[in-house]
């Protein structure tokens, strides 16, 4: 992949959140704590790819997602698509080329609306039709993601919440993005219904020739979409890499504890535990990289306290390094260039 084929590209983003500070702390002068929900990430996104971005819950995941589409403002860094770098006031062009498609689809629509009127007033607004041809794109949009024309007239009390689902996408897509944000596009739906809105997802990335950013906790499903997949823990990405290569040989302890936590056969043994049996007390190791750290005035790697692979050298927080063995993937981790061999796609 080169320049050419990135539709997307982040570059030391960071989100930080900072609660209100009381007039007692003002007056002693107290530092309010701030959350550093994104804390400086790069990411690229290719065209025509679906890009996964797992990690566990609190990782920062919806944050970033939400910081790409402009609901967030970033605290630092930039978001560039198609080589332009976004300002913090969007056009309305550069608003609908990033959509997303929310968690929670009922508490995303307007209850008082109905559904045709929600995706006539965003036609309407950004002027992407004729007025005369609204009623006829608002039938476009239906048969698109597989509801009847009749659901123009109901609102969203009115439906399942596989179908309201349904509705938060043809939103999404009534705006003609080029990228598509999908943020737990399938969490709060019930299991039966799941698969159904993932294989519509990627019917419709074929057909549109979208790119996707697929946001999720659920390590089956993001091996089965997505070509490639970033791991996010605290605020950064810790690996980026080609889906199979990642979860056939994942080269960061995290993404190896990630994987290990998927559910398998009794007696299965994943790589966390197979590691486990090798290491011994680290207790001292990760008192002697904080030591480290505060002496040095560094950042130490954020895993560190978790990591069973956790070294001196960790008191300095790595970048994200190439693999010597795959140009394709990167890991933040400083065993990186001595990573064991295992199965390259």
């Amino acid at each position: 992949m080169t320049a050419a084929d990135e539709i997307l590209s982040i570059e030391g983003l960071a989100r930080h959140f900072s609660p209100p500070v009381s007039v007692t702390d003002r007056l002693f002068g107290k530092k309010p704590v701030v959350n550093r929900a994104v804390d400086g990430v790069d990411l690229v996104l290719h065209k025509g790819e679906t890009l996964g971005l797992v990690g566990e819950s609190g990782c920062g995941k919806s944050t970033l997602a939400r910081t790409i589409v402009g609901l967030y403002r970033p605290t630092t860094g930039t978001i560039n698509y198609e080589g332009e770098v976004l300002p913090e006031k969007r056009t309305r062009a550069q608003q609908r080329a990033i959509q997303m498609v929310f968690q929670d689809p009922y508490s995303s629509l307007n209850p008082r609306m109905t559904v045709g009127q929600m995706l006539s007033e965003l036609l309407r607004f950004h002027k992407l039709v004729p007025r005369n041809r609204v009623d006829a794109r608002n039938r476009e949009l239906m048969h698109l993601v597989g509801l009847p024309e009749s659901a123009l007239g109901q609102r969203p009390r009115q439906f399942s919440g596989g179908q309201r689902q349904r509705v938060g996408i043809a939103r999404a897509l009534a705006l003609e993005p080029a990228v598509l944000v999908a943020d737990e596009p399938v969490s709060a739906l019930d299991v039966s219904v799941q698969a159904t809105i993932i294989n519509l997802l990627a019917d419709l990335k074929e057909t549109l020739h979208l790119s996707v950013i697929f946001v999720s906790h659920n390590m089956a499903v993001v091996r089965q979409i997505c070509e490639r997949t970033a791991v996010m823990y605290r605020g950064r990405i810790v690996e980026t890499g080609a889906t199979a290569t990642l979860f056939d040989d994942p080269a960061h302890p995290y993404t190896r504890l990630l994987i290990g936590s998927v559910p398998r056969l009794v007696g299965a043994r994943g790589p966390v535990e197979a590691e486990a049996e090798q290491t011994g007390d680290l207790g001292p190791v990760r008192e002697e990289v904080a030591r480290s750290a505060a002496r040095d005035g560094t950042q130490p790697c954020r895993f560190a306290d978790r990591c069973p692979s956790v070294v001196a050298a960790c008191a300095a927080e790595p970048p994200l390094l190439a693999d010597p063995r795959d140009a394709r993937r990167r890991a933040a981790c400083v065993h990186i260039s001595h990573h064991p061999e295992g199965v390259i796609a």
